[in-house]
Formats: structure tokens, sequence, C-alpha cells
């Protein structure tokens, strides 16, 4: 009989990517893929650290899986597999296998082999995983780069995916074109630290910059948008906002972790700007692009963070006009600068900036979805209704949600939507 195998993923982009790769290569080792709450011979645990929440939520699918399949193999990848070896063989010992982040791409062979990986061998370069679509999904996330040189002072991560690396241009290009002949008009260029790409090659390269990669997507016949998943603010060059400009294909929108709106936090978290140089580039990228979509993540509560640093958060996340505000409570990971630092906040404290950082995002989205009332909006369709609504709906080029009524014959493709109004911090409208 076939053998069964099952996903669960938390986290990134980069990890739904790399699921996405891992899931393609078990189908060619002959098992089927099956959904997580079904019983299968397998389950791969694709796990995140970048928060306690994670680090909670990856032990509790652990946990659980363990309990309810005892005979079953559970993989276990990703980020908290490398940061925490040794507490999760203390969770489930047993016909439990640890997947080190540079052996993905063997994950099978080290199941079958009975190989018990331990995350410091080193197999294969972390781009030997690729993928021919994206189950699922409307857009394909393509991973052209890995590692972190950034060394925030509150992220685990760099010490788990280590320096950067960046995947050969032809590569990239190469499975965006597989990509796009499957039928995803959508491409999202993902990576850990997406603007250092190039910079491990030869950062003299032209060829080796995301501005050229930009460039040769453009290129390809079929594919219709093209957008950047996150990007830091002090990235972004004249050259690559130009390239967006002129552009017909690459998505003004940018995701711009801001993390904190107050200089002295930020010299804390070991970010490589002020507020005001982040609030001077939006003014310049406003000035050479309409309306451009900005969103940001927020961290509340960093060690140190009095009322007056917050209420400069505020002001400048008001200044910035964000579009979406993600919204994350410091979370204290081991191993970090900021663990080791004093005036660490209290929950409640927390909680309330929380809420009113949340209570600001909800007002400025609104605001910027205001700029689209009463005009045309081309909408990228989801393959599946919204489950509370049983509309359709969808993502325009500047990443705003709409919702509307059509049929399925509409999904998967781009279509013109006239946007009516505001509900529910959407934009809802109907067919042109």
């Amino acid at each position: 009989m076939m053998k069964k195998c099952a996903f669960i993923t938390l986290g990134c982009k980069v990890n739904q990517y790399e699921t996405q790769a891992i899931r393609e290569a078990v189908q060619k080792k002959g098992y089927m893929v099956v959904k997580a709450e079904e019983k299968a011979d397998l389950y791969v645990v694709n796990t995140c650290t970048v928060t306690e929440t994670s680090d909670k939520k990856s032990r509790q699918y652990i946990r659980r899986l363990r309990m309810g399949n005892p005979e079953s193999i559970i993989a276990v990848t990703g980020c908290y597999a490398d940061a925490y070896k040794e507490e999760l063989n203390n969770i489930t010992p047993e016909k439990t296998v640890i997947i080190g982040h540079n052996s993905k791409a063997e994950i099978i062979d080290l199941i079958e082999n009975n190989q018990k990986e331990d995350g410091d061998h080193r197999h294969s370069s972390v781009f030997g995983l690729k993928i021919s679509r994206f189950e699922g999904h409307t857009r394909a996330f393509l991973k052209i780069e890995d590692g972190c040189d950034n060394w925030c002072s509150y992220c685990i991560v760099p010490y788990v995916r280590g320096s950067v690396k960046s995947r050969p241009i032809d590569d990239v290009i190469w499975e965006a074109e597989r990509l796009t002949s499957n039928g995803y008009p959508e491409i999202v260029l993902t990576g850990i630290h997406l603007g250092a790409y190039g910079t491990d090659v030869d950062s003299g390269r032209q060829s080796n910059t995301l501005v050229e990669v930009l460039k040769r997507l453009e290129a390809i016949h079929g594919l219709k948008r093209i957008r950047i998943s996150s990007i830091e603010a002090y990235e972004i060059t004249d050259d690559l906002v130009s390239v967006i400009a002129d552009s017909e294909k690459i998505c003004p929108h940018f995701h711009l972790p801001l993390q904190s709106g107050d200089n002295y936090i930020l010299k804390r978290m070991n970010r490589k700007y002020t507020s005001e140089q982040y609030i001077s580039l939006l003014d310049s990228i406003r000035r050479k692009i309409k309306l451009p979509s900005f969103t940001t993540d927020v961290i509340v509560g960093f060690p140190g963070e009095k009322d007056e640093h917050f209420e400069n958060t505020i002001s400048t996340c008001q200044k910035a006009g964000f579009s979406k505000i993600h919204i994350f409570p410091f979370s204290k990971r081991k191993g970090t600068a900021a663990a080791k630092m004093d005036n660490h906040c209290d929950s409640s404290t927390i909680t309330r900036r929380k809420i009113a950082l949340n209570s600001l995002g909800d007002e400025l989205s609104k605001r910027y979805k205001q700029n689209f009332i009463d005009k045309k909006l081309d909408v990228l369709v989801e393959s599946s209704v919204d489950k509370e609504t049983g509309l359709l709906c969808g993502y325009t080029e500047r990443y705003i949600k709409v919702f509307f009524k059509g049929g399925r014959e509409k999904m998967n493709k781009i279509i013109t939507i006239y946007a009516n109004r505001i509900e529910n911090n959407h934009i809802v409208g109907t067919l042109t």
C-alpha cells in the first residue's frame, strides 16, 4: 500500500516554500499526501521559533501528533528544530527524526535509512529544495535567499539560519518560469534577509542584485505580477524604487519592518536606521510611485520601552500612514542580546500598548483604502470562497483585500472590480 504523509507548517513564507518543496520530494518517493488530521505513516512538522508562542505551538503539535499516532514517524524540521534539539528529543524521543536546516532536501532518505539527523550534518545546499507548484495557493512563493546578517538584538533567526546565502539567479529564473507555466500569475519573492540578496556572492557584479532579479523576472512571458515579500528600509535603493516605478508587473507594495518608532529603542534593537530616516524613505518613494502601499512589523514592550518611547512609535506610525501594521509583543529569545537586557515590560503594559497600536493600525488602514473607493481595481482572485461571507475575494497589487459576488470561473484570474465601500476593514466591490 502507498504510504501516507501529512504536513504541519508554522511561521514565515520561507517555511511555507520549504514545506511545499518537501511535499513534492515525498510525493516523488511514492508517498500520498493527506491532511494533517488524517492518519499517516509520516508527519512532517516545519517549526518556527521567532516567538515563544511559535515554540509553544510547535511543541503542542508534536505532542498531539505523538499521542494520536504512536506508531507513526514524526519528522521535525524548521528553526525550532535547529534551536532546541535536546528539548525536542525529550518531548518525543521515539520514532522522531530531527532534520537540520541544510538537510531538508534529504528528509526521506534520512528517515528510511534510520539516521538520527542532529542538525550538525551538512548534506546539501539550502537551495537543494525546489518547487513546481504551490498547493492551496493562488500566488506562488519563490525562495531566493536564506540566512540573515542583521543580528537584531531580539532575534534568534541568525543563530539557526546562519549568514546570508543567495540562490543563483539562473536557478531563480528557471523556477519562476516553471511556476508561471504551471498557472501562477503572481510570484512572491521570499527570503530571510531578502535585501541582502547577492552580497555573499560578489556585490560588485550587477547580475547578483535584487534589482537584476526583478528585471529578469519581468521578461518572463505570462507572469503578471511580481511581489517583494519583505525588505529592510535601509536596503531600499534608488535603483530599486525606479525599477518598481517603471514596471507594470512589480507590485507597488513595500513591507518594511519598522519594529519601533523611537530612536532609543531602535538602537537597543540594533536596527540600522532612525525613525526620521525611515519616514524620509517613505516620503521619497511616494514622490516616485502613486499611492504605494506600506505594511510593517512593530514590536511592543521591548526591554526599556517606556510610555514616551511607545508614544514616539505611535507618532511615527501616524506619519508613515501604513496600510497594515503587524503587531508582535516582545518575546524573550534565549541566547539573544535582548534577553539579557534589564527593564522588561510587564504583560499588562504590553497588552495595553498592543491594543492602542492595533486601534491606530485599523484607522490608518481604512484611511489608505479610502483612496480606492469608486475606482476600478485589478484583483487576483483566490482559489476558494471566503468562509464567513461566501463571497469571492482576492488582492490588488497593493495588497488590499477585496470581496465581491461572482462565479467560480473567476478564481485564479486577475479581474477588474469596481470598489464600492469599506466593510470590516476590507473593500467590497462589484464586477465591472
